[in-house]
């Protein structure tokens, strides 16, 4: 059999379906965000051209294409055209029409700004794409052992943060527009809340971290406001040393073939590096769950933060 002959693997096939029928969604008037769906395709591709038994080098060969335009396709740093979507099709044996015509559907829809565009010169391109996976994410996972998770931050917290390390060094303007990114990134996710759809790991020690009493009071009760809306437990100061050598992290499961977890390591609030590698994926589920295990839960966290709360009220009338 000739190579023009050979098929495209079932997985390949399978995971196309998966694609273009996520969940009976009709692409064309709902469903994932433009960053979930070029994702979705790059892995297509990626999974196409290894079934194929093809190197980069082979494809960029063939298609004329220089070698860093195949990686920016296949790392999804740039969005793949309509044109080169349907000759990479071609040339992977992918000939099945209804097929083709969905795959280059997603390829226009994934050129849908996003909501969160205009501030893409303010934030890292990484912190974009974490952006774009919270938004289809089914369940949002967060631990951050210093620091109030960027789900629960007051404006206040959140613009005292701006404030401090090597983010000042990029001036007032842009730090707003991160303030105003995290608030409207709030906004967003609790929209319409979802119980259990947010989970988070709330370490004792970012609760005093912060100098101004006021500031910390506010933060308190604006996660006592959340505690209907999402699964926090509080990792108490004496049940867990050895916490802070997991670091800071968050995680966005799918639960979707189509759609595998990811893991954001946070440095920064706004410095974060996509973790794709299911192994890994995996290893920070286990940590997660470990954290959440040695937590307190339930009422144990609203006494804990009604403590903290009354004890402020007390120190700054």
């Amino acid at each position: 059999m000739g190579q023009d002959e050979l098929p495209y693997a079932g997985l390949a096939i399978h995971f196309a379906f998966c694609i273009c029928r996520s969940e009976g969604v009709d692409m064309t008037t709902s469903g994932p965000g433009p960053t979930t769906i070029r994702r979705r395709i790059r892995l297509l591709l990626r999974q196409l051209r290894v079934d194929r038994g093809q190197s980069q080098e082979d494809v960029c060969r063939v298609m004329d294409w220089s070698q860093s335009k195949m990686a920016r396709i296949e790392r999804g740093t740039t969005n793949v055209g309509v044109r080169d979507l349907r000759d990479l099709l071609e040339f992977y044996g992918v000939d099945d029409v209804d097929e083709v015509a969905r795959l280059l559907n997603l390829a226009r829809l994934a050129r849908r700004p996003h909501w969160a565009g205009t501030y893409r010169d303010s934030v890292p391109a990484p912190y974009m794409d974490f952006i774009g996976y919270e938004d289809d994410a089914l369940r949002i996972s967060q631990y951050h052992p210093f620091v109030i998770p960027g789900l629960l931050q007051t404006e206040q917290y959140a613009r005292l943060l701006q404030a401090v390390g090597p983010r000042r060094r990029d001036g007032d303007e842009v730090a707003e527009a991160r303030v105003r990114l995290r608030l409207d990134r709030q906004r967003r996710v609790f929209a319409q809340p979802l119980p259990g759809r947010v989970r988070i790991v709330l370490d004792e020690r970012a609760l005093t971290v912060v100098e101004s009493e006021q500031v910390m009071l506010d933060q308190i009760e604006l996660i006592l406001s959340r505690l209907p809306n999402i699964d926090l437990v509080l990792l108490r100061r004496d049940t867990a040393s050895d916490s802070v050598l997991v670091g800071p992290f968050s995680m966005h499961e799918f639960g979707s073939e189509a759609d595998p977890d990811v893991v954001y390591l946070d440095s920064q609030p706004e410095d974060v590096a996509l973790v794709e590698d299911p192994e890994v994926v995996a290893g920070y589920k286990h940590a997660f769950d470990d954290l959440y295990g040695q937590a307190a839960s339930g009422d144990d966290v609203r006494r804990v933060l009604d403590a903290i709360a009354t004890s402020l009220r007390r120190t700054s009338s």
